[in-house]
């Protein structure tokens, strides 16, 4: 991207975050006081990172991840991480409410405070944790969290998003790879040459992907450029100079450098097929700054805190939504574009979907589908 489109982009950006905040906030002092707050802290993020991806994560995070892992060397095996980020236990506690106990699940405090910490033990006593090491008010990117998981395991194990909502839990019973199978997956996308999975549940052959990074030295993080030790690999499986798997990016995301490689030798990606609404995942729950979240966003935020019904989540995360405090007086004001529409349909279904499961637990049926008429399995 040349210096001329990226000015361009970042203006066209900066105008649409300033309409953003004046919807919020009908004063402009209020709305500029947050847009300075917004840029403060991402500036620090941005140095933070740096250190928590870097320093932290060498000196601090892995070395105490090892020990951990040993420590619960009983519970592995087949098992899947969680993220905790800071300012999501709403989005996460139905998650977890939907798999915990029929998956092991580890959860990885990644800027999580130290309350959400004791709120998650509180509603799920059994679920180990581990916190990464951060700076204040900071988190350690999402590629550095996989680089560690794959660095520091001897089985098999996945990855489930905060948001992500698996209603139809018969994929649990094909996590199993073929021989020539290296990554399962629920969610992909189809770029010119291979296809990439979406990060929202991805269960690796750990084997495989740890042997592709000691071959060709490379990690699960974002690259600009590949690394030369796998250069000539991917030019061989006709991978060119500056070609990525995203035709809209012009940079290899997360895990793509290794995905490739993988792809190169012959190995295969699964994903998995679902009927309609046998996975549901929101997205971008944790990405950003309070300040600076559109009205939708914020209807999203209040519709959970809504659900979550847990007193202290609606104290202590009220100011993100500030100045709203209801989410069905916030969904009045969204406009009614057919995009919009088309995303209250969604939440409409997955809060009743949500609200059905949470039914069912309370009546005695192991699933909201064991209770109603449920939708075919997965296919492979």
């Amino acid at each position: 991207m040349g210096i001329t489109t990226r000015l361009r982009a970042n203006v066209r950006a900066a105008r649409e975050l300033w309409q953003r905040l004046r919807q919020r906030h009908a004063s402009t002092p209020t709305a500029a006081r947050r847009l300075l707050a917004a840029v403060a802290l991402r500036a620090y993020r941005r140095l933070a990172y740096a250190v928590n991806d870097g320093f932290l994560m060498r000196r601090a995070s892995a070395p105490r991840f090892a020990a951990f892992q040993a420590g619960i060397a009983e519970r592995l095996g087949g098992h899947f991480y969680v993220i905790v980020m800071p300012d999501t236990l709403h989005f996460l506690l139905p998650c977890l409410r939907l798999v915990a106990g029929r998956l092991p699940i580890v959860l990885l405090l990644n800027g999580a405070r130290a309350w959400e910490a004791a709120l998650l033990r509180q509603h799920f006593p059994d679920l180990p944790q581990f916190r990464v090491a951060t700076l204040p008010r900071s988190s350690v990117n999402h590629g550095a969290m996989i680089d560690m998981m794959l660095r520091h395991n001897a089985h098999d194990f996945g990855i489930l998003d905060h948001d992500l909502y698996l209603f139809d839990q018969r994929v649990l019973q094909e996590l199993r790879f073929s021989d020539a199978e290296f990554l399962l997956c629920l969610l992909a996308d189809s770029g010119p040459r291979w296809t990439y999975p979406l990060t929202h549940f991805l269960y690796f052959r750990a084997a495989a992907w740890q042997r592709l990074m000691r071959q060709y030295g490379v990690g699960a993080g974002i690259y600009r450029k590949v690394p030369a030790a796998a250069r000539g690999q991917l030019r061989g499986a006709g991978l060119r100079d500056g070609e990525t798997l995203k035709p809209y990016h012009d940079f290899y995301d997360t895990l793509h450098v290794l995905l490739a490689l993988g792809y190169s030798e012959g190995m295969e990606l699964v994903q998995f097929e679902f009927a309609d609404g046998g996975v549901i995942h929101l997205g971008g729950t944790s990405i950003g700054s309070h300040h600076t979240k559109g009205m939708m966003d914020l209807y999203i935020h209040l519709l959970f805190l809504e659900l979550a019904q847990v007193p202290e989540l609606e104290r202590r995360y009220a100011h993100l939504a500030a100045p709203f405090n209801n989410a069905g007086a916030l969904r009045a004001r969204l406009p009614q574009t057919p995009e919009v529409r088309r995303q209250l349909d969604l939440l409409d279904r997955l809060a009743g979907q949500l609200n059905g499961q949470a039914l069912a637990s309370r009546t005695g049926c192991s699933s909201a589908s064991n209770c109603s008429t449920g939708s075919g399995g997965p296919n492979r």
